[in-house]
């Protein structure tokens, strides 16, 4: 059952649209992993006047982290890989301190790699576009970790950038056609795609916008290290993800052990409990447990949020600047899912 629903009104964090000439947002709710509401509001491109609809492609920022963790669950049942593999069993070269470093350890944020993005800046030629072999490369003249493999929780997305590496050598395919072949085709969803250094052309796609001065929007969609992928680079539309939220809800690409493990926060070496799952985020709000993934990555703030206890899911695509911190993109999808309690 839908509820019509001022949806302007929940984005309390963010200013409000004041014509429907802006960028905006397109939103989808699942209640009993069955959506219940769905909206878009917006544009896609301002100048040729295009506007946001359920099969417009956003560039999902961090949201791309769920599929390179679910490619990764995925070859693990099929026994390709195991996540007690070390990184040196896939990277021989690696620095030494790969040897204790664990597929789980590079899911869960507790690897302790160091930043990759920093140095590929400086290492940038003028309109270069570092691949995904500079980004390996600038890992392996890292010769210290952060911290020690399994001894805290770090957000990284170096260590998801490593994955899809993993990813590619185990399958023998790129990232790209990996998520195509057994993600995106076996779900539906015919909207998705992944923006590699090869440069496909994205059907639908959104552009990403910053405001300036609060009236006037200028396109920010472009970063030349877009075309590193692993920790972002997926392309999805609001349609398209509420199939992906059904995922993981039910036996559909791997085991229920094996999604309840994923949003399971990782015990340290001390005992302790990390923040992380299998890139889902563990936390609470207002009372209510939450497990979630957010993102922000050029003129692009997203988030899928979870209440488990309330069955229900929140995504949220944006192609606009504003909900710029993590607690108000929970607190933004939080209220929408307020709505269906």
């Amino acid at each position: 059952m839908k509820k019509n629903i001022d949806f302007i009104n929940f984005l309390n964090q963010q200013p409000k649209l004041q014509s429907d000439l802006e960028p905006g947002f397109a939103t989808v709710v699942l209640k009993n992993n069955q959506v219940v509401w769905q909206k878009c509001v917006g544009m896609s491109d301002i100048d040729k006047k295009i506007p946001i609809t359920p099969i417009t492609n956003f560039r999902l920022a961090s949201l791309s982290k769920q599929f390179t963790a679910m490619a990764v669950m995925i070859l693990a049942e099929r026994k390709k890989l195991n996540p007690e593999n070390k990184l040196t069993d896939f990277f021989s070269d690696y620095p030494a301190y790969g040897n204790k470093v664990t597929v789980r350890q590079l899911l869960t944020h507790t690897a302790g790699i160091p930043d990759h993005e920093k140095q590929l800046y400086q290492k940038i030629r003028p309109r270069g576009e570092p691949t995904m072999v500079d980004a390996l490369e600038v890992l392996k003249n890292q010769p210290d970790p952060l911290f020690m493999p399994g001894n805290k929780y770090q957000y990284s997305d170096a260590g998801y950038v490593l994955l899809a590496l993993i990813i590619e050598k185990v399958s023998g395919l790129s990232y790209r056609n990996f998520l195509k072949q057994n993600i995106f085709s076996p779900l539906g969803m015919t909207n998705s795609d992944v923006l590699d250094q090869t440069k496909p052309k994205i059907n639908n796609r959104v552009l990403g916008y910053k405001n300036n001065d609060g009236k006037n929007f200028e396109v920010f969609d472009y970063d030349p290290l877009n075309y590193i992928v692993g920790d972002e680079g997926v392309y999805s539309s609001i349609e398209d993800m509420a199939k992906w939220s059904q995922t993981w809800e039910e036996e559909i690409l791997v085991s229920q052990k094996c999604l309840a493990e994923a949003m399971t926060p990782a015990k340290l070496a001390n005992g302790n409990f990390g923040k992380a799952g299998f890139s889902w985020l563990t936390g609470e709000f207002n009372g209510d447990k939450i497990v979630y993934q957010d993102g922000s990555w050029v003129g692009f703030r997203n988030i899928i949020l979870k209440i488990p206890e309330q069955k229900l899911t929140v995504v949220i695509l944006s192609n606009r600047t504003g909900l710029d911190t993590e607690r108000q993109r929970i607190s933004v999808a939080y209220s929408v899912a307020q709505k269906f309690f």
